[in-house]
């Protein structure tokens, strides 16, 4: 009976413990997810704070520094779009930005898809086109200014045009290889067995399936040419040939700290990448990586 007593006690005492390890376990997990969560919105916050702050002072009445504005106001942007030389900057990043795509994606899709399907001598070191974008653009930047004045292009569109087609063709070209190497051949053998040109293929076959990468590529390139302060910078000298992000910075010196008609720039500059990328954001995140939309 006692030794019964006994081992009712010992197994009451394991499963005492084992209850306690449960909880313990489950304790721990808790804390760790709250510490989880409170990591991640501390690190978007962070991120975050410099468009939050200037969505909070472009709406802020001037001179209000409160973390939370007494009232919003619109007053930076009326000031902002009563200034004409904000029309010059946009038409000319509008005009650069389409130039650019305009020139780079189709150049990018042919040579994408001569590297994909062609086999000729070169063709293995196309991997190249991954290292062409890590290196320094200013280091070649005075040789480039120096090639487009003896152009004759220096402070000109076009010449800003063939900067940004350059400097984002490789990343573009891999992208889209990658994209059409994920496409079954045995589509593009049957089209030309019919009698279909190469051309026609790429056209009528390949284009449709890689629709998605296309996308992303061209994206890809609005953002960068949008967002592109140097190549603007270096190459163009007249203020009527300024883009957005130079018109920031020009704002900057005539508006001394006017921190809210800044701020009301900066937001207008961000609009449309933000805007292109959420309307396309399924295509741009199955172009990026070889997915096909369902």
């Amino acid at each position: 009976m006692g030794l019964m007593q006994a081992e009712n006690g010992s197994i009451s005492g394991q499963q005492g413990r084992q209850g306690r390890r449960t909880i313990w376990r489950e304790t721990w997990k808790d804390i760790q997810n709250i510490l989880t969560w409170i990591a991640f919105f501390g690190i978007a916050l962070f991120c975050l704070f410099p468009i939050l702050w200037g969505v909070r002072t472009s709406f802020a009445p001037r001179y209000d520094s409160g973390l939370i504005p007494s009232q919003f106001t619109i007053e930076h942007y009326r000031a902002l779009f009563q200034r004409p030389e904000l029309y010059i900057y946009l038409r000319n990043s509008l005009a650069i930005t389409a130039g650019t795509i305009a020139i780079a994606a189709p150049v990018a899709l042919l040579a994408a898809y001569a590297l994909a399907r062609f086999k000729f001598p070169g063709r293995q070191f196309g991997i190249l086109f991954l290292v062409l974008p890590l290196l320094p653009a200013v280091a070649i930047l005075v040789p480039l200014i120096a090639y487009m004045n003896r152009l004759r292009l220096y402070d000109t569109y076009l010449a800003v045009i063939i900067a940004n087609t350059v400097f984002n063709m490789p990343f573009a070209i891999w992208m889209l290889r990658n994209f059409i190497l994920a496409n079954p051949y045995e589509i593009e053998e049957a089209a030309l067995i019919d009698g279909c040109s190469r051309f026609q293929v790429l056209w009528r076959v390949a284009v449709p399936m890689m629709a998605p990468g296309l996308v992303a590529v061209i994206i890809f390139i609005f953002i960068n040419s949008w967002n592109n302060y140097m190549y603007a910078f270096a190459l163009t000298s007249s203020p009527t040939h300024r883009v957005l992000p130079q018109g920031v910075l020009s704002f900057l010196g005539v508006w001394g700290t006017y921190w809210g008609g800044l701020c009301a720039l900066g937001i207008l500059a961000l609009i449309p990448p933000v805007v292109l990328f959420l309307l396309f954001q399924n295509w741009f995140v199955a172009g990026l990586f070889g997915q096909q939309l369902k």
